[in-house]
This record gives C-alpha cells, sequence and structure tokens, in this order.
C-alpha cells in the first residue's frame, strides 16, 4: 500500500480522519434523535434493524454501508442479540499553496457529492476489510499509524467511489456523476445539453444514453426535478416572490417554472406556497380523509361519490363519459363549492366528475396503491407536509418493530381493503392520462431509500443509547 498523502495541486481538496469507534450492543436496544457535526461512514458488521436518517428510515443489515453527512439527525432501533457496527468521522480540508506556504481550511463538505443514506458497493466484503483495517491502524497497532490513516482513509473512500452501484445495481458512471455535480452547483443558470455532456467527456448522444440507464431518466427531466426540489423549498419561505424563485433556479420566467412545477407535482406553486393555510377537500372512496387526518390536516369536506348508498356497485364511475348531473350529484357538488377548498384531491373514482369538479377548485387524481406509506408520501408532497410525513411513518415503522410486530398495523389492513377496492373498480374503467385532467401517478419508492418508520415512545424492553461518541 503507498502509505503517502495524495498529491495536491495548487488548490486541493483533503479528506482527514477526525475519529473510529467501534459500538457492540446486546439484545433490542434503541438511540434517540441526535445530530452529527461531521462527515461519517457507518459499517454494519453484525445484526438489523432500523436506521432513520433525517425520519427518512433504511432497514440496516450486517454488511450495509451508510453516509451521514453533517447536520442529519439519527434515531435507530434494533431488534438482534448482538448489533455491532463502525462509526468514522472524517473533516474534509481544503489545501492552497500560498507564497509556497501550504494554507489548510475547513470545506464545508466532502469533495465526492454523496448524498446521506445507504451506499450500494459492487465489493461490500471488500469494503467491509478496508474499514476494519483503517479502525486497527486507527487504534495505533502501527508505528507510522499517523500517515497511515489519512493514506488508508483516502483509499478507501477511493474504493467507494470506484465501485459504487445505483438504484438498480447498475455501476455509477463518473462521467454521470460530474456532470450531477455541476447540475448542484449550478442549476440557477441555463445549463445545456451539449455542455453537460462536455463535462462527462462524451458526446450528447452517448452522454444521453448513458444517463438515461444509470437514473432511469432524462438529463433534462433530471435537471427539473432538482430545480423543482429546490423550488419546494424557497415556496414555504415568508414573502416569497414567484417570479424570484423562478429566476433563482434558471427559468426563463415564471410562466414556463409554473407550467414544469405543475407537470411534475400536479399543482400550481401559487397553491404550493398556500400550504400552510390550505383549504383541502377530498373525493374519495379509499380513505383520502383519513389518510390527510394523520398528516394533521383536517379536510374542508370530504365526499365519496362512486358507490349508491344502498349498493356496493359502482355507479357512473365506470363510465369513461362525464357523469350525468342528478339532483343528488348537484346537492354534493354543491356542498363541495360551499366549503370553498383551495385543492380538490381525488383517486380513481372521481374520473368521471372531473369535469364539475375542477370548475370548482383545481383538482389532483392520485393512484392509489396497496402501499399506504406511498399513498401518504404522495398526499403530503400535494400539501407541503413532507415533514410530517415522514415522522409519522418513522413512529409507525418503529412501533412495530419495537413490538416485535411483523404483521400488517392497523391502517394497512384497512388501506389494502380501500386499494382492493379502487383496483376491483378499476379493472373495469382503466384510467389514463387524458386531456388537460392533473391525473398524477404516486412516485415510486426504491426499497430501503425512503421512509419506512419509528415510534413514540420506546417499549419496555428495548435499551436507550445516547451513543455520545459519534461525531466527537
Amino acid at each position: 500500500m503507498n502509505e503517502s498523502f495524495p498529491q495536491l495541486t495548487e488548490t486541493s481538496s483533503l479528506p482527514l480522519l477526525s475519529s473510529m469507534c467501534r459500538v457492540r450492543r446486546r439484545g433490542h436496544f434503541r438511540v434517540q434523535g441526535m445530530t452529527v457535526t461531521r462527515p461519517i461512514l457507518c459499517l454494519i458488521l453484525q445484526g438489523k434493524g432500523l436506521l432513520a436518517l433525517d425520519d427518512i428510515v433504511h432497514e440496516a443489515q450486517a454488511g450495509e454501508l451508510f453516509m451521514i453527512k453533517p447536520g442529519t439527525t439519527i434515531e435507530a432501533v434494533c431488534h438482534s442479540d448482538m448489533t455491532e457496527f463502525l462509526m468514522l468521522s472524517m473533516e474534509h480540508m481544503r489545501m492552497k499553496r500560498v507564497r509556497g506556504q501550504w494554507q489548510m481550511t475547513p470545506a464545508p463538505s466532502l469533495p465526492s457529492d454523496w448524498q446521506t443514506g445507504k451506499l450500494r458497493i459492487r465489493n461490500e466484503h471488500q469494503a467491509a476489510l478496508r474499514m476494519s483495517k483503517l479502525y486497527d491502524c486507527y487504534r495505533g497497532e502501527h508505528a507510522d499509524y499517523f500517515i497511515s490513516i489519512h493514506s488508508q482513509l483516502h483509499e478507501l473512500l477511493h474504493f467507494l467511489t470506484e465501485h459504487r452501484l445505483e438504484a438498480n445495481l447498475e455501476k455509477v458512471d463518473p462521467a454521470v456523476e460530474r456532470s450531477i455535480t455541476y447540475m448542484r452547483r449550478f442549476m440557477s443558470e441555463g445549463i445545456s445539453m451539449d455542455h453537460l455532456a462536455k463535462i462527462a467527456g462524451l458526446t450528447p448522444s452517448s452522454y444521453s444514453r448513458s444517463f438515461k440507464k444509470a437514473k432511469g431518466m432524462s438529463p433534462t427531466d433530471y435537471l427539473n426535478q432538482l430545480r423543482i426540489e429546490e423550488a419546494k423549498k424557497q415556496l414555504t419561505e415568508d414573502q416569497c416572490v414567484l417570479k424570484d424563485v423562478a429566476e433563482s433556479l434558471g427559468y426563463g420566467n415564471e410562466y414556463y417554472f409554473s407550467r414544469k412545477f405543475k407537470q411534475l407535482l400536479g399543482i400550481a406553486p401559487s397553491i404550493y406556497m398556500k400550504k400552510n393555510r390550505l383549504r383541502v377537500a377530498t373525493v374519495s372512496s379509499t380513505g383520502l380523509d383519513e389518510q390527510l387526518g394523520l398528516l394533521g390536516l383536517q379536510p374542508v369536506e370530504s365526499l365519496n361519490l362512486s358507490f349508491h348508498p344502498n349498493t356496493n356497485q359502482a355507479i357512473a364511475a365506470t363510465s369513461a363519459k362525464p357523469a350525468a348531473q342528478t339532483p343528488s350529484l348537484t346537492s354534493k357538488l354543491d356542498r363541495l363549492r360551499r366549503a370553498k377548498p383551495d385543492l380538490i384531491i381525488g383517486d380513481a373514482s372521481c374520473e368521471p366528475y372531473y369535469e364539475h369538479l375542477k370548475n370548482i377548485a383545481p383538482t389532483v387524481m392520485i393512484e392509489v396503491t396497496r402501499d399506504w406509506k406511498q399513498t401518504c408520501l404522495r398526499l403530503a408532497e400535494l400539501t407541503g407536509r413532507e415533514p410530517q410525513a415522514k415522522l409519522y411513518l418513522k413512529q409507525v415503522e418503529f412501533q412495530q418493530l419495537e413490538a416485535g410486530a411483523f404483521h400488517a398495523s392497523h391502517q394497512e389492513r384497512k388501506h389494502t381493503v380501500w386499494a382492493e377496492q379502487a383496483n376491483t373498480r378499476g379493472a373495469s374503467c382503466p384510467l389514463q392520462t387524458s386531456g388537460s385532467k392533473s391525473w398524477m401517478p404516486s412516485r415510486r419508492m426504491q426499497k430501503g431509500s425512503t421512509v419506512e418508520p419509528a415510534a413514540s415512545r420506546a417499549s419496555a424492553h428495548v435499551k436507550k443509547s445516547s451513543l455520545s461518541v459519534i461525531g466527537q
């Protein structure tokens, strides 16, 4: 192994090891919420459980590696007889030569654009061996440990960079990653496909194919998604001006920005800006009003238009034509109109009534699946309640794990019934995007990459641990 620092140029970035610890715990235990102050790599050596990073929950088991960026809040619960993991804390220093002298200043983040969460590695065993060897060196088992530990850290990070995998288990393409880093840093500027391809060192056509293979979407769609995510943050700020948000994100004008925002999210940014005072109504047969209630939002009105009062047969919902204006329907629509909603959220059952509903308020139809958590997140996205949804889902899953309940919760069972009812009706009336209808399918969630749940109170048999050594 080359026991030396990486070669430095006039301006270089250098990751340095801050601390390492090996933690062993017997039986069930829980780590309460704590915030890390430095970048951390966490390697699970034994056991399995749930790890919540900023309320986004991941399944964690032996051999898996997690990246945790500064400012991230950690919670964890374990249900194994023995749990063991390595924590590696580091600092990123910026080296600059000034008048022949090297000056070192702290840098805000790691040089590689890694996001908080699970790192998928092609050779997990080799990564674990390298990190374990680094820990042995950190403990002082080598005479030249100071040079050795920082050199080994550099080699470990290089190994992880070279062997990272995408969510689809394809090898991470460094050329694509360079272009994504550029997107994140300069999303406020006009970015062309040709320029991104040049950064990647590929022709535009080759770059587009490589990007879509890695990320499942075009570079243009990915950049637009990054911009909209940033827009959602800005739109929640006080005294937000739509024109300023559009300009800060590289959109030519606010009208083009509004169209792209609605295309991706299903609602206009002017509606999203009012999320804290949004008046929402639901038209569904799948309990969307109860789902909103879980997020702390009480609908101003909730209707179910899909069934006759005394039968279990769908009415006009089985027809592709708009529903006829019957006295009963007129009465319900009048009730909805009097509630003065800012937004109407519906499921497949309100398809025949879309023309009537959109004349009352902007209307979005969402896809309801068997995964009630996915529906919960989609509702949260529409109403600006993502933090509440992540917290609730975390509480549910942690509570189930601590209670040893791997069976479906009451909410899961109830939602499964709703989804089956919707699917039964949908079988005779498949829904497709048509015209100007805001039909927004729920976003698919990768296993282990999104919210999956934490309890408001720990079970009696669960040990609590602060693990204050993390980040020291």
